[in-house]
C-alpha cells in the first residue's frame, strides 16, 4: 500500500505548518521523521491518517485520494499512535487494547475469533498480558504507552503511523519495541513511519530517513547518504561529527557543542 504526498499545505489557524511537501513511501519501508520541535513532524502523521485536512496538496492512498476512503475502511489500512490519548474512565488495559478492533467489526456481532487473536497477540507481543484486567488510568506511564501500543496492534493496520512511541518507556522496553518494530516490517511487510528525536537510533534501525526544518522537507534518503555534519549543524544546530562504535560498527554522533543563538534562523512556525 503505498503512500504518496504530493505538495502538501498545512495550515493550523496561523500557522504555515507544512510547506509544499512532496515524497512517496512504497509498501513495506521502515522510516523514520526527524526535526527539531515544531517543525510539523506530528501534523505531517495526522495528515496522513486523515485527522487534519490539508490546506491544499493531497494525500493518496494507492493512488486515490486519502479522503475517497471510507473513514472505517482508512482505519482498517493506517494506524496512527499518537503523542496523547484520552483514556476512558474505569477501562481495562484489555479493553483499551480491544478498541483497536473497532473497524474491523461489523455492527450488532460480538467479536470474531480474529478479533480474540489479534487481541490476544498484542497482549503478548507488548508484554502486557499481567496487566490485562488492571484499569488504564492507574498503570505507571510506562505501561500505559505500552498499553497504547498494543491497541495500535491489535488494529492490524498495513500502514503504522507512530508519533514519539518511546514516550515513558524504559530502556528495555524501547528496544523491545525496536525489535518488534523491525519485526513487524521484515517478517509481515507493514509500513512502519516513526517520529522520533534520537538520531543515533534512526540511523541504527531505519532504512530511511525524512528530515523536516520549519515545515519543509529538506533531505529524504538512507541514513549514510542524508545524515551528515552539514545537516546535523544547519538543522538540529550542533556541531558534531558521525563517528562509528569499534565493537558494533553502529553510527554514533560526536556532539562537539551547539550552534551559537545569535547564528540560528528566526523561525515563525509552531
Amino acid at each position: 500500500m503505498t503512500i504518496s504526498v504530493q505538495d502538501l499545505q498545512v495550515h493550523l489557524a496561523t500557522n504555515h505548518v507544512l510547506r509544499g511537501i512532496d515524497f512517496t513511501i512504497e509498501p513495506g519501508e521502515l522510516v523514520a521523521v526527524l526535526g527539531p520541535n515544531g517543525c510539523g513532524k506530528s501534523t505531517l502523521l495526522r495528515t496522513i491518517s486523515g485527522i487534519v485536512s490539508p490546506t491544499s496538496g493531497s494525500v493518496l492512498l494507492d493512488g486515490e485520494p486519502l479522503r475517497a476512503h471510507r473513514r472505517r475502511e482508512r482505519a482498517r489500512r493506517i494506524g496512527l499512535l499518537g503523542q496523547a490519548d484520552v483514556v476512558p474512565m474505569m477501562t481495562t488495559a484489555r479493553d483499551h487494547v480491544a478498541i483497536g478492533r473497532h473497524p474491523h467489526r461489523v455492527y450488532f456481532r460480538h467479536g470474531s475469533r480474529e478479533d480474540s487473536e489479534a487481541i490476544e497477540r498484542a497482549l503478548d507481543l507488548c508484554e502486557i498480558r499481567h496487566l490485562e484486567d488492571r484499569p488504564v488510568e492507574r498503570l505507571s506511564g510506562g505501561e500505559r504507552q505500552r498499553v497504547r501500543l498494543a491497541t495500535l496492534l491489535s488494529q492490524s493496520p498495513a500502514i503504522m503511523l507512530l508519533d514519539e512511541p518511546f514516550t515513558g518507556l524504559d530502556l528495555e522496553h524501547q528496544y523491545a519495541l525496536l525489535h518488534l518494530l523491525e519485526q513487524l516490517n521484515r517478517s509481515e511487510g507493514r509500513t512502519v513511519v516513526v517520529v522520533l528525536h534520537d538520531l543515533e537510533i534512526a540511523m541504527r534501525f531505519f532504512d530511511r530517513l525524512l528530515v523536516f526544518q520549519e515545515g519543509r522537507l529538506v533531505a529524504d534518503g538512507p541514513p549514510n547518504t542524508v545524515m551528515t555534519p552539514g545537516l546535523l549543524e544547519s538543522v538540529f544546530r550542533i556541531h558534531a561529527s558521525i563517528a562509528r562504535e569499534p565493537i558494533s560498527n553502529q553510527p554514533v554522533i560526536v556532539c562537539d557543542r551547539p550552534v551559537p543563538s545569535q547564528n540560528r534562523p528566526e523561525s515563525s512556525d509552531s
